[in-house]
């Protein structure tokens, strides 16, 4: 009696030899044969098993031993003994189409539809019921795998979210669902070039996305190219010319343009993800006119940026007054974290040097620095302030561009 089993499931239960691509001994060969054919056309489950491990015994590597092993398995409706069996021998020969099915059919009924279309995607060119059913799961696939790495994101397991994500990548790189993925994990990451590689190919499927659009606009001025960013907050700008709060998107987009035509080196840390002591005074020197265009007033000595490549920058800011010197060691440590508490009050500092200090009623060197930097409006209503955090260098950029309107200019 042949072997029972489904009309569905029989086309998944192939010559053992299919596909595979080693050097087989011809006596191996011709007993895997037989145990095959008595399997499928008497149902000799207990012939076939015996003949596989007779054929391991005298060959490990055998593979096409494994996969007569599994199908008796597969028959016998012991679909996790199927997938434990032949995930070995799949990673090993991937393209090996007898056991690549059976993976593929057994993940099938144990509902692992990502695991099943793996399999059949690895060998769809040299089998059309693989290529078939590839073609049908292939977007159920897509969609489960997305979820694991939204599921992975959500535990801040970036690692595991990053391997979901190549597998979106191999199985559908130019797919929607891919591109949304990507940009997720680049902001997990913090990667700003990746996110806007992402949203440029999301944006040109959706062009009348305004939130897209304004995010990519940001992305460009951060990381890309700031004339793009400033091109299309005009564009946006101008659909609304009395918008406020894209009014003020356009300020901020044409300061960045600025950015973008000074030094290389001043825009890769005004790029920052975290800033550092001495990032912040480049940034007051090459930013803040006055500060630039200042003569000091003091001569006081930092002996640790002597050899710094942006010692006079920095020195500059030391002797007008606005960033500190460890007054025993004569160290201004340009390499320490920067927190945006004390960023701001260096920005307060700045405002009282050169006349625009009247909005913190006095206390440029003391209270609460989130208090006086708001009503100096280095922050906008509702913007959160977190004195500790640390500060990246957009905000540091945005924060320096706000004091600006204060000491007049543009």
């Amino acid at each position: 009696m042949p072997l029972a089993l489904d009309a569905a499931d029989r086309p998944y239960v192939i010559d053992p030899m299919e596909g595979y691509t080693r050097e087989a001994d011809p006596q191996l060969r011709d007993r895997l044969e037989r145990a095959w054919h008595g399997l499928v056309d008497a149902g000799d489950t207990e012939g076939a098993l015996r003949a596989s491990a007779e054929l391991l015994q005298a060959s490990p590597d055998f593979f096409p031993a494994q996969v007569l092993a599994a199908q008796v398995d597969f028959a016998a409706g012991e679909n996790t003994h199927v997938v434990t069996r032949l995930l070995p021998v799949g990673d090993t020969l991937p393209t090996y189409t007898a056991s690549q099915l059976l993976i593929g059919r057994a993940a099938e009924r144990l509902g692992d539809v990502a695991l099943a279309y793996s399999a059949y995607r690895a060998v769809a060119a040299r089998s059309s019921l693989a290529l078939k059913r590839a073609g049908e799961l292939h977007p159920r696939a897509m969609e489960i795998v997305s979820h694991r790495l939204d599921e992975s994101l959500k535990a801040q397991k970036v690692d595991e979210a990053q391997k979901q994500l190549s597998l979106l990548q191999s199985w559908g790189p130019s797919e929607t669902i891919t591109l949304e993925a990507a940009r997720k994990v680049a902001l997990a990451r913090g990667d700003r070039a990746a996110e806007l590689a992402a949203v440029k190919e999301i944006a040109a499927r959706s062009s009348g996305d305004r939130a897209l659009l304004e995010r990519r606009a940001e992305l460009e001025l951060e990381v890309g190219d700031p004339s793009a960013g400033l091109k299309i907050v005009q564009d946006l700008a101008a659909r609304d010319p009395k918008d406020p709060e894209m009014a003020r998107k356009l300020e901020s987009a044409k300061f960045r343009w600025r950015l973008s035509q000074l030094p290389r080196d001043i825009q890769d840390i005004a790029a920052k993800p975290e800033l550092n002591k001495g990032d912040l005074a480049v940034l007051l020197y090459w930013l803040v006119p006055q500060v630039r265009n200042s003569l000091p007033t003091n001569g006081r000595i930092a002996t640790d940026v002597l050899e710094n490549p942006h010692r006079e920058e920095i020195v500059r800011v030391v002797n007008l007054g606005l960033m500190d010197v460890d007054a025993t060691q004569h160290r201004f440590y340009p390499g320490s974290p920067l927190r945006r508490g004390p960023a701001l009050r260096v920005v307060v500092r700045t405002l009282a040097r050169f006349g625009a200090g009247a909005c913190a009623n006095g206390n440029a060197e003391g209270g609460d620095i989130c208090a006086v930097s708001s009503s100096c409006g280095l922050l906008v209503s509702g913007e959160d302030c977190d004195a500790t955090a640390p500060l990246s260098g957009a905000a540091g950029v945005e924060t320096l561009r706000r004091s600006l309107k204060l000491l007049g200019g543009p």
